[in-house]
């Protein structure tokens, strides 16, 4: 757990319809809460930088990998099964979907030890750094063309 008195400033990066209504409920339980909207490019590589942990609750897309290439740990939603390879117990945490005491057991492992936190995102650079990146997917895609021949 985090030391008595001390709470994570949260940053919601994004836009959508649940924006307000997630802006309401902060303002009401968690009002140190930011919200920035929608972000791209460099301007969503500071919030990457500034980071410790990437939370998408749903299935996500590109920004997981771009979140495990700033070294960051993550905390997603399961999905098809696509993401099994990517998100392991060495670098996050899979949540089944609209599952909040999951989701909240996730938040407080993962804020309970800042080291193996750290630890987490290094992982996570290491798997897409060396595994799961646009080379390896080009040449497994060259590999299963040149079978064919």
């Amino acid at each position: 757990m985090l030391p008595a008195g001390l709470q994570p400033h949260l940053v919601i990066v994004g836009d959508g319809p649940e924006r307000s209504p997630l802006e309401a409920l902060a303002r009401t339980i968690y009002p140190s809460a930011e919200f920035p909207g929608a972000r791209h490019g460099q301007e969503l590589a500071a919030y990457f930088a500034a980071a410790d942990l990437f939370v998408l609750p749903g299935t996500g897309g590109l920004a997981v990998q771009e979140a495990m290439s700033h070294g960051l740990p993550v905390i997603m939603g399961q999905g098809d099964g696509t993401n099994d390879d990517l998100i392991r117990p060495a670098n996050g945490w899979q949540i089944p979907p609209d599952d909040l005491p999951a989701l909240t057991d996730a938040l407080r492992m993962a804020l309970s030890d800042p080291a193996r936190l750290r630890r987490m995102g290094t992982e996570s650079y290491r798997i897409v750094r060396n595994e799961i990146n646009l080379e390896t997917m080009v040449g497994v895609f060259m590999e299963a063309v040149n079978s064919m021949k």
